[in-house]
């Protein structure tokens, strides 16, 4: 479960998150806003990765003050940087949160990625190889909460519908963040749809 409760951010004098509240247990939430709405803060502040006021929290833990959460997970580039490569970050999430190795190099093979890119840290590699290996090592080790930021944004034709069907498959809890609204049909999954407005969250069918 992740329960968000009157949550706020601001950089300096700017507010770019205002009073979110937000539930869910077992259900994907889309949140849909256009590039610097708010949408990757928001997951950044879930990942525990910048201070916010208000509470988070993923099966009741509050995320500041969490060491490392084991049953969430997210594509967000900039915590993939604990290795000196791809493979050793992989390694050694897979030590931590039980994974298997195996299963990271399924999904690598499954997008048609030449193995030898995971010998480079992820800040070395093209746009496109960086948003499907980040996908890779959300997703390898099953995590029951995911949040996932711009999927199919630097995707290529060729790997979209693999793209998809990895979310469809292996995403039951969490929130997918996208400017693509065509994203919500092409999961084909029952998903629950906001939008990010002036930094806070309207549900779709309030829109007017």
């Amino acid at each position: 479960m992740l329960e968000i409760k009157d949550l706020s951010v601001s950089f300096d004098d700017f507010t770019v998150l205002n009073d979110i509240n937000l539930k869910l247990d077992k259900e994907v939430y889309i949140i849909l806003g256009p590039n610097g709405s708010g949408k990757t803060t928001l997951l950044r502040a879930i990942s525990g990765i910048i201070p916010y006021k208000g509470s988070i929290k993923i099966n009741g833990v509050e995320v500041r003050s969490a060491k490392g959460l084991l049953e969430y997970s997210t594509n967000l580039q900039e915590v993939y940087t604990i290795g000196n490569s791809v493979l050793e970050t992989a390694k050694i999430i897979s030590e931590i949160k039980k994974g298997d190795l195996k299963d990271f190099f399924k999904i690598l093979d499954y997008l048609n990625l030449d193995r030898r890119v995971i010998h480079k840290p992820i800040f070395k590699m093209s746009t496109g190889q960086k948003a499907l290996v980040s996908l890779a090592l959300a997703l390898f080790t099953r995590p029951q909460i995911v949040t996932i930021d711009e999927p199919i944004e630097n995707i290529d034709i060729n790997r979209l519908d693999k793209v998809i069907s990895l979310l469809r498959e292996r995403i039951n809890e969490g929130i997918i963040v996208t400017h693509q609204k065509e994203l919500i049909k092409l999961l084909e999954k029952n998903v629950r749809v906001y939008n990010m407005v002036n930094g806070e969250l309207v549900e779709d069918n309030k829109m007017q």
